[in-house]
């Protein structure tokens, strides 16, 4: 058998893990990270510590696995996306903090592009708006703000290709992340020029595309010997942690669509092309295709904020368990409390710099409803983006579930109740690991189909269906619920 290094640069977590080729994960390490927030809608974290940190997760995988290292034949790398690590001609990093993928601080740098061009005109080019997510607009911001830093880089590089580049001295990239910049050129797959003079960037800062599974080079000689991997073995490309974790759960094909809820909350579908669309985002598959998406970018972290909330108001910590024990002893609805979940803002143009709220809250309001009230925000949050793409000609059969948050069940019934959909929980607790290993396994001609294999449906997958009594009520919150959000839409600028 042969087996791979995989590496998940997360933003909450780094992990490192021994994945054979038919993309079973045998050992994982982790280890947990912090993320900064100085300003109201700034965060970011030291590329530094990522680099020390994954060295670091390497080092206790191989020590706690079993697998003779001489069988380790590659290494694939995903990451959270779209944050520009600035490093010089020499290798050494130039943005000591780097703007991650939710970080909004380019939000003039946008409206000042809306202002100036044609929106629909240039989504015909990139396929997506123009939102504070994507690298281009984070790397014009640096231009403006930090330009000693700017000119002195030589290459912006994703958090998963500065890892690459830290194993080989190769920048490189990959459509999935490429397709994230807003230089992308959906038509032929390319970076476009006209994109990179309307963002007042150097084209040239950004790392040549390889596809997702391409070696890109090789783990450099002094590097092996300090992580402990065989010498001069291949690097794949990889490609943005929730695009691989995609391929890791599955996700190959029409039909069916995936809940990834972690820190934040993706909902996305695979189709042949983008869906040019002012509420729908787009990146490229690591295999044939797109992924159309909407994002919640606290939909995870809603839940721990809650927690910490409840927490810091008593002398003991407040476990996940006793919230949702809370909330699932609370009446739906919450005698008229609602969520607002959007505490780090909204992709949303109108919407960015958007802040969390209750709404509702009377004398009668209690934590358990405050628990409550935080997961079916959520949900609501959520539903409204399924009837979008519902509105858009999407069909959606089935919700694939995945991330941190499925340990949660009363959350996905209410998800399900919400949406009208069966949520499936699936038990494969390392989808985007198990997509790295595939990715290399591939690339490195060792299996010949990879969505067959990945296609592979795990049997012990939980299915919640919803309830129908329960959904009634809950098509009737979904009207208050878009309600208020069209009223606080904007409020915040």
């Amino acid at each position: 058998m042969n087996y791979f290094l995989a590496i998940d640069l997360g933003t909450q977590s780094i992990r490192a893990a021994i994945v054979d080729q038919n993309g079973l994960v045998s050992s994982v390490s982790q280890i947990q990270q912090d993320v900064n927030s100085p300003f109201p809608g700034w965060a970011q974290q030291k590329p530094q510590v990522w680099w020390d940190l994954t060295k670091r997760a390497i080092l206790e995988v191989i020590q706690k696995s079993k697998v003779n290292i001489n069988s380790i034949k590659g290494v694939s790398t995903c990451g959270q996306m779209h944050g520009p690590v600035g490093v010089n001609k020499d290798g050494e990093i130039t943005t000591d903090w780097t703007q991650i993928w939710c970080d909004k601080r380019c939000e003039n740098i946008c409206e000042l592009i809306k202002k100036e061009y044609n929106e629909s005109e240039l989504a015909i080019i990139t396929g997506n708006p123009i939102t504070t997510g994507w690298a281009g607009a984070k790397v014009r911001w640096i231009k403006e703000n930090q330009p000693e830093i700017y000119d002195k880089t030589r290459w912006f590089l994703v958090p998963k290709d500065f890892i690459n580049y830290q194993l080989t001295g190769v920048a490189a990239t990959d459509p999935s992340e490429a397709s994230g910049t807003y230089l992308y050129d959906f038509n032929t797959d390319a970076y476009n020029g006209y994109m990179a003079k309307i963002l007042d960037i150097d084209i040239n800062k950004f790392a040549p595309i390889s596809n997702s599974h391409d070696v890109i080079g090789n783990v450099k000689e002094e590097i092996s010997k300090k992580i402990g991997i065989p010498v001069d073995i291949p690097v794949i490309a990889g490609g943005g942690d929730f695009i691989v974790s995609l391929l890791g759960l599955g996700l190959v094909g029409e039909g069916t669509a995936v809940d990834m809820t972690g820190t934040s909350t993706l909902f996305v579908v695979h189709k042949d092309k983008p869906i040019v669309h002012p509420l729908v985002q787009n990146l490229k598959h690591v295999i044939e295709g797109w992924i159309p998406f909407t994002i919640l970018d606290t939909g995870g972290l809603s839940m721990k904020w809650c927690k910490d909330f409840l927490s810091s108001i008593g002398k003991e910590e407040i476990s996940y368990e006793q919230m949702i024990n809370m909330a699932r002893n609370t009446p739906i609805g919450c005698e008229g409390l609602m969520f607002y979940p959007y505490m780090l803002g909204e992709r949303r143009q109108e919407n960015t710099m958007a802040r969390g709220c209750f709404f509702g809250l009377t004398l009668n309001h209690k934590a358990g409803h405050l628990a409550r009230s935080v997961m079916e925000g959520v949900s609501l949050a959520l539903s409204k983006d399924v009837q979008n793409f519902r509105n858009l000609g999407v069909e959606i059969k089935q919700v694939y579930c995945v991330g941190g948050a499925t340990r949660n069940k009363l959350l996905y019934q209410i998800k399900g109740d919400v949406t009208q959909l069966p949520q499936i929980l699936t038990d494969e607790p390392e989808a985007s690991l198990r997509g790295c290993g595939l990715l290399a396994a591939f690339g490195l001609g060792l299996i010949e189909d990879i969505t067959e294999v990945a296609s592979i449906k795990n049997p012990n997958n939980v299915i919640i269906n919803p309830n129908k009594a329960v959904a009634k009520q809950y098509q009737k919150l979904l009207v208050e619920f878009k309600r208020m959000y069209e009223h606080l839409t904007g409020y915040w600028s």
